[in-house]
C-alpha cells in the first residue's frame, strides 16, 4: 500500500487523489503523481481508484466497513486556521473557578455538548450501552441515530431509553431520538415519545452525504426483505451480502411544517438535523417563522458539515461535497429563537469553543465518543477533559463561564485569506488587538 502523498503546492488537493488506504487503492509510481491523481507515467495497471471502478462498476465506499467509522481527508480551511485571542484586561480568574455548564435544546449539560447520532452501524452498535450510559452519568445528551428501531426493534430501542434513564445525572442531559423519512413512516416520533425520550429530532440530513439517506451493508435475506417492506431501497451484492440505503426525504415549506406540527403533538421538545447546503438559511428562517406561528417546542438545530463522519458513505461524496459547518455564521445575520449547535470535525475543547465565538450554543461529535466509549469510564473522562479546556479558555476571555463568549467572533484571529473568506474572521492584527 502506497503512502499518503500531498501535493504541498497545490492548496485544499485532498491527500489521495485516487490512492487510499481507505479505498484500497494504491499507485504504480506515487513519487510522480500527476494533477489528476494518476501516475504521471500511467501502465494502465489498474490498482488506482479509476481500475477499481472499472472492475466493480460502482463508486468506491471505504473499508473495512462495520468495525470502523470515516471522515472526509480534503484539506479546506477549518478550525485550525482560527486562533484564539485572550484578553489583557478584566478580572482574573483560576480555571477551576469557572463553569462549563450550560442549557442545549431545552436541557442541562455539564459541557455545550452532545453525542451526535450514528444511527444503527455496526461499530456504533457494538459501543450502544458504554455510549449511552457514558452520556448519561457525564451529563450530556446523546442522540441514538437513524434507522435505529428498524435494525433493532422496539424492544432494543425501549432498553437504550431505560439504559440512560437509569444512569443520568440527575437534572441534566437528554435522550433523544432522530426519525428519519422511513421512520416517520413507521410512526417512530410517537414510539419514541411513548417510550419516555426526552426529545424528537427531525433528520433532514447529515455532513457527510447531504442528500442521501442512511446507509449500511448487512448480510441475510430476511433482513433484507425486512428492510424492502419499510420502504428502503436494497441492492443485493452477491453471496448473501446486500446495501440498504434510507430514502432521503423531501423537504418543502409545507412538509416541514407539517410535520414539525405532528412531533409537537406528542408533548416532547423538537430538534432537527441538517447538513449544510444551498437553502440553509431559507431553512432557519422557515423553522423560526414555523415555531413562532404555531407555537411550537422547537429548541435546537444541528447543523452538520464537512468532516462529518459516517460508517457508510461514498468516499468521493465525504470528500468532495459540503463545507465546514463554521462558514454558517458567515451568513446567518439573524439568531433565531432556538439553539444552533455544529458538528463535523470537531473533537477539542478548543474546537468547541472557536464554534461557540462564531455564534454557536455548542457542539456535536461522533467519532470520539466511539473513541473514548472504548475506555473505562471514557465517555466521562473525556467530557471531564473538554471541560476543563472550556474553562481554560473561559479564563482566557475573563469570563467565568463558556457559554458568555458566545459570539465573541472579536476574540477570534484567521490564518489565512481563506478561512477569513470561509468564516468571516479577520485576518488583519489591527482588527484584533
Amino acid at each position: 500500500m502506497t503512502d499518503k502523498k500531498e501535493h504541498a503546492t497545490l492548496e485544499g488537493m485532498r491527500f489521495h487523489k485516487n490512492a487510499c488506504m481507505i479505498t484500497g487503492t494504491k499507485l504504480y509510481a506515487p513519487e510522480h503523481a500527476a494533477m489528476s491523481g494518476l501516475c504521471a507515467n500511467c501502465i494502465m495497471c489498474g490498482m488506482c481508484e479509476v481500475g477499481a471502478k472499472a472492475k466493480s462498476g460502482r463508486t468506491l465506499f471505504p473499508q473495512p466497513f462495520g468495525t470502523t467509522q470515516f471522515g472526509a481527508e480534503k484539506r479546506i480551511p477549518n478550525m485550525e486556521d482560527l486562533q484564539i485571542m485572550p484578553e489583557l484586561y478584566g478580572q482574573g480568574l483560576f480555571f477551576t473557578d469557572t463553569n462549563s455548564e450550560t442549557t442545549l435544546g431545552g436541557f442541562k449539560c455539564s459541557v455545550p455538548l452532545v453525542i451526535a447520532g450514528m444511527g444503527s452501524t455496526k461499530v456504533a452498535s457494538d459501543l450502544n450501552e458504554p455510549l449511552t450510559a457514558g452520556a448519561a452519568k457525564a451529563g450530556i445528551p446523546r442522540v441514538l441515530g437513524e434507522n435505529y428501531l428498524i435494525t433493532f426493534g422496539e424492544d432494543k430501542l425501549k432498553e437504550t431509553i431505560e439504559i440512560y434513564k437509569k444512569n443520568q445525572k440527575q437534572g441534566y442531559g437528554a435522550i433523544v431520538i432522530q426519525v428519519n423519512a422511513n421512520e416517520h413512516k413507521l410512526g417512530l416520533a410517537k414510539m419514541a415519545a411513548d417510550l419516555g425520550a426526552d426529545a424528537i429530532e427531525f433528520k433532514i440530513g447529515q455532513g457527510a452525504k447531504q442528500g442521501l439517506g442512511g446507509e449500511i451493508q448487512f448480510e441475510g435475506e430476511e433482513m433484507a426483505e425486512k428492510f424492502k417492506k419499510a420502504g428502503y431501497l436494497v441492492i443485493d451484492k452477491g453471496e448473501g451480502k446486500y446495501e440498504r440505503h434510507a430514502f432521503p426525504g423531501s423537504l418543502s415549506s409545507e412538509s416541514l411544517r407539517e410535520t414539525l406540527k405532528e412531533y409537537a403533538s406528542y408533548g416532547k421538545p423538537l430538534w432537527v438535523k441538517t447538513g449544510m447546503g444551498i437553502g440553509i438559511i431559507k431553512l432557519i428562517e422557515e423553522i423560526d417563522k414555523i415555531k413562532k406561528e404555531e407555537k411550537l417546542p422547537i429548541e435546537m438545530l444541528t447543523v452538520d458539515g464537512f468532516g462529518g463522519g459516517t460508517g457508510m458513505s461514498p468516499w468521493l461524496v465525504m470528500n468532495e461535497m459540503n463545507m465546514p459547518s463554521g462558514a454558517l455564521f458567515t451568513v446567518l445575520k439573524k439568531k433565531p429563537s432556538f439553539d444552533i449547535i455544529l458538528a463535523g470535525g470537531y473533537s477539542t475543547g478548543f474546537d468547541i469553543a472557536k464554534a461557540m465565538m462564531l455564534g454557536a450554543e455548542g457542539v456535536a461529535m461522533g467519532r470520539p465518543f466511539l473513541i473514548a466509549a472504548k475506555q473505562e469510564n471514557g465517555i466521562e473522562n473525556f467530557c471531564e477533559a473538554i471541560s476543563e479546556e472550556l474553562r481554560m479558555v473561559s479564563v482566557t476571555q475573563k469570563a467565568d463561564c463558556a457559554s458568555k463568549f458566545i459570539g465573541k467572533r472579536r476574540a477570534l484571529f484567521a490564518l489565512s485569506k481563506e478561512a477569513k473568506e470561509m468564516f468571516g474572521i479577520t485576518v488583519e492584527p489591527k482588527d484584533v488587538l
